[in-house]
């Protein structure tokens, strides 16, 4: 009986974490269009061009509906969209959604629970390490909102690195006479990165009926980076006054230039300040060794000699 009890619970274990850790890379993958999957349950079902729906859609996505669901009902409205919002810094709102980071979080728990409990059944371990292990179960829900606020800081670093040179380039199409939306989409293929994603989703929304100042200000709310919200507004402004849009773009690209600048020397002045704890708790105790040590030994050779 417990060997049954043993191989379910393990099963069901690392099922649950390899679905909660995997989930992702599967949905990013996937991006076939809903009108697809529809049409395999119509009339024209298995005709020649008509795709069945991958286990993803008809099993996946369906379950972590149904979790985000229970989440969702005991979870306050400003929690949720600060939740999607927080999503959208990070880039995975479209390829991972509310309703996958909602299950992913209470999962994660509900797997660390299933392996302590039979941690606590069959390993014989100190109370000490038994409790270490029940407080892991609430700080494991924590774990992808940590994952969360790395990422958004990782891109929010890429957006600022590529801004300078995307202002340039879109500057130099300007200039030579490119409207602005081609000249952005020129910038959008060139410029790698998340930068370039989301000059592409802004195109994107110009092209379905937004006004440039919506698209703007629906790019600032995706980024949340100070240097290209500058640029956001300086862009609007020009719209709104009739200001020439190529002497608003050198503007601002020089501006930023010297802000990266300033922001690498401020820097470059907090190194030393840096480097004073490794220096004393890593490159002092070992210089010490070399230089005092044979002076050590030698010390302690002649007291034990006289003695």
């Amino acid at each position: 009986m417990y060997i049954y009890i043993i191989i379910g619970s393990v099963f069901l274990s690392v099922f649950v974490l390899i679905l909660s850790l995997g989930l992702p890379v599967i949905l990013k993958k996937s991006s076939r269009s809903s009108i697809s999957k529809i049409a395999y349950y119509g009339k024209d079902a298995g005709r020649k061009g008509n795709e069945i729906p991958s286990f993803t859609d008809r099993v996946i996505r369906p379950f972590f509906s149904k979790v985000a669901a229970i989440v969702k009902n005991f979870s306050a409205k400003e929690i949720i969209e600060e939740t999607k919002h927080r999503l959208a810094l990070a880039g995975i709102l479209d390829t991972v959604g509310i309703d996958g980071y909602l299950a992913i979080k209470l999962l994660i728990p509900f797997g660390f629970l299933v392996l302590i409990i039979l941690e606590f059944l069959f390993i014989n371990i100190p109370i000490l390490y038994k409790f270490i292990s029940l407080v892991t179960i609430p700080i494991s829900y924590f774990i992808p909102d940590i994952f969360i606020r790395a990422r958004i800081l990782s891109r929010q670093e890429d957006i600022r690195v590529s801004l300078p040179n995307a202002l340039d380039l879109l500057t130099i199409s300007i200039e030579a006479g490119m409207g602005f939306n081609i000249a952005l989409a020129k910038v959008a293929d060139n410029i790698k990165g998340p930068l370039g994603e989301e000059f592409k989703k802004m195109l994107y929304e110009i092209q379905i009926g937004f006004t440039r100042r919506e698209a703007f200000r629906n790019l600032d709310k995706r980024t949340d980076v100070p240097d290209l919200s500058t640029f956001i507004v300086s862009m609007i402004q020009a719209d709104v006054f009739g200001i020439s849009i190529g002497k608003v773009l050198r503007v601002q690209a020089e501006e930023i230039r010297i802000r990266r600048r300033q922001r690498a020397e401020e820097n470059g002045f907090k190194a030393p300040v840096k480097l004073i704890f490794p220096v004393i708790f890593c490159l002092f105790p070992s210089l010490l060794t070399i230089i005092i040590g044979p002076a050590f030994i030698q010390i302690y050779t002649q007291l034990f000699r006289n003695l």
